[in-house]
């Protein structure tokens, strides 16, 4: 049986792993209702959604454990940083019939339609690609999305403009 500083070290090692294999997955879009969507590749929803939690869990065991008081403010800490990662989470970017739409979890949408796109650019060593609108309006398809290059060329289809590399 692993003691829970051998269990932090492996779900630390978990974490970094899923991580970098998050980065050299592609993943692939998905055909919805609302159009061609192209979501969170899953290595990266489950390096958050179940290596992060199970890590702080990890954190708060041997306290637990050892009949230490654990205070309150430690656990209040730990769901702040898990609501901030949430909320930093990129969201999902659809193609939809008349424009470009990007849902996230807990902020507000953004769109734009396809005539108010200005110009999308490849940043970040080919990593990422940034779509401006002149509604002011920035949506950015990361590594954490699936399908970067069918992206770069569903955008050029639907738009007529040149992605900038």
């Amino acid at each position: 049986m692993f003691d829970p500083k051998n269990l932090q070290l492996l779900t630390l090692a978990a974490l970094f792993a899923l991580i970098y294999a998050g980065r050299l997955s592609k993943g692939s879009p998905k055909e919805t209702a609302e159009g061609l969507a192209f979501p969170l590749k899953p290595l990266v929803l489950w390096s958050r959604a179940l290596v992060l939690p199970v890590y702080f869990a990890l954190i708060l065991w041997p306290l637990w454990k050892s009949h230490h008081h654990v205070p309150l403010w430690l656990p209040l800490m730990f769901l702040v940083l898990f609501l901030l990662v949430i909320w930093q989470m990129p969201g999902t970017i659809v193609f939809t019939p008349t424009g470009l739409v990007q849902r996230f979890w807990l902020r507000k949408e953004k769109a734009m339609r396809y005539d108010e796109i200005m110009s999308a650019q490849v940043v970040g060593a080919g990593k990422m690609t940034r779509v401006l609108g002149d509604n002011r309006v920035s949506i950015t398809h990361t590594w954490n999305h699936s399908a970067s290059e069918a992206f770069r060329k569903e955008l050029e289809r639907r738009t007529g403009k040149r992605v900038i590399r």
